[in-house]
Formats: C-alpha cells, structure tokens, sequence
C-alpha cells in the first residue's frame, strides 16, 4: 500500500504544475494579444491622421500650382477665392477627424500669398546684360520684375480630448492635433506672351528700337513717295500705300498651323 500511494503522489503533484503553467500561459497569451490590438487600434488610427494631412497638402501644392500659373496670364487675384475653394471643397475633400467634424471650414483656414522679392539677374535675363537686349525686354514685356512666388496655407482645425486622460485613449491625444500646411510653387512672369492677335501687334509696335525707330523712318520715306507716285499710279486705279503695317496681320494665321476645334485641334 505505502509503494503504491508512493507512486500516486507524484504524478498528482506533476498534473497540479502542469495546470498552473498552462493557466499562466493563457494569461500571458490574452495580454500580448491585448497589447496587439492596442498596437493595431494606434496604427490604424495614425494611418487615418497621416493619410488626411497627404491629401490636404497634395490638395495645397495643386492649389498653389494654379494660383501661379493663374497669375501669369490675369495678375488681379479676384478670382483667387473661387479657385482655393475648388480645392479645398466637394465630395472629394471631406476630411473630417475622429469626431466626424470637419477639419477644415473655419475662417482662415485656407489662405494664400503672392510675392515677387527674388528678382533674376540681368545676366540671367532673356538676351543677357547687354544694353540693347535690356531695351527689348522691357518694351516687349519680358523683363522679369521678379519670381512670382504663390503660396497655400492650410490650418487645420485642432482639438484635445482632454476627459480621456489617464487611460489608452489619452495617448491618442496627439493624433487630435494638426500641423499647419504651407506649399508654394515659384514660377517666372511677363513672357510677352499676347491673348490675340491684336495684344500681338501692339506689343510689337510699342518697341522703339525693335519696330517703333524704323518704322517711323519708312513712313515718313513711304509717304513722300506716295505724294510724287500717286498721281501717276491714278490713272491706273492702282491702291495708294497702306502705312498700317501691323493691323493687317490680324487672322494672317498660316492654314498648316490651324485646326478644326470640333476634332479635337489646339
């Protein structure tokens, strides 16, 4: 009896350990896996805040891109408002926070600012330093009067979830703030580019030296001709001289350099 109650209490007392390591495993399994699904509740949450603030500062430097360019070809900036809006507005940019609430919508919270304090060298101008081609670019337009610079400010609006102190929520705390967002896009202006044939014409003859000089020269020749010539051109009805010599160009487009607007031509 004593051999077999000695060969009982062993294994008894293996069985008891054996229960007590795999009951502390289970509570270290429900802890890590716990700490896992706080991990994957705190990246999921910092994927949403970071993938928010992508899209708004994508949606800034689009915004700054078209304010410049916009610039270049009308400088008022009355029209300023509605384009920041399209891009900060409608279905594509509803960015709300973990509340629901909108992140943007408050006044100042998209703002922009134009400046041209960067100004390019006169070596680095079109036609360099020389002093005649400082000539042409100033009565045809293209002297830089400084890089247009077009910048966003985007202010997202900020919150502090301060009743959640003290537990996991607390440490979320920071995911309830936001940076502000500044893009630009610097760009050069004043290309002496013209929106129409007329616009073209002025701008060339505004040029003393490249047309404004010469041409009053050749008028005056032209016309002290045409006194001695008409009479005798008269008898054959031909044209007196046309000392317009710009405003007939209007429409002179080249037939190979028009397109049908129906099939798609630029």
């Amino acid at each position: 009896m004593r051999s077999l109650l000695a060969s009982i209490h062993p294994v008894s007392h293996c069985g008891a350990v054996n229960a007590l390591s795999v009951a502390g495993q289970r509570g270290q399994a429900m802890m890590e896996g716990l700490l896992i699904l706080m991990l994957l509740a705190l990246l999921w949450v910092a994927v949403a805040w970071l993938g928010h603030l992508q899209d708004m500062a994508l949606s800034a430097q689009h915004a700054s891109r078209h304010v410049a360019f916009l610039l270049t070809r009308k400088p008022a900036d009355d029209m300023l408002g509605p384009v920041l809006q399209q891009h900060f507005t409608g279905p594509a940019h509803q960015w709300s926070d973990r509340r629901g609430k909108p992140m943007l919508g408050g006044h100042g919270s998209v703002q922009h600012d134009t400046d041209r304090q960067s100004v390019l060298a006169q070596a680095a101008q079109p036609g360099g330093d020389d002093p005649s081609a400082g000539s042409l670019r100033r009565s045809w337009g293209l002297q830089d009067e400084g890089i247009l610079t077009a910048k966003v400010r985007v202010t997202p609006q900020s919150w502090a979830n301060l009743s959640a102190r003290g537990n996991f929520a607390s440490g979320l705390n920071d995911f309830n703030k936001y940076p502000v967002l500044h893009r630009h896009t610097a760009i050069l202006t004043g290309a002496g580019h013209a929106g129409n044939d007329a616009r073209a014409a002025h701008i060339v003859a505004q040029s003393p030296l490249a047309w404004g000089d010469s041409a009053t020269i050749s008028y005056a020749l032209g016309k002290k001709i045409g006194t001695v010539m008409g009479p005798v051109d008269t008898p054959w009805h031909r044209d007196h001289p046309v000392f317009d010599w710009l405003t007939p160009w209007k429409g002179d487009v080249p037939a190979a350099r028009l397109a049908d607007a129906q099939q798609g031509g630029q």
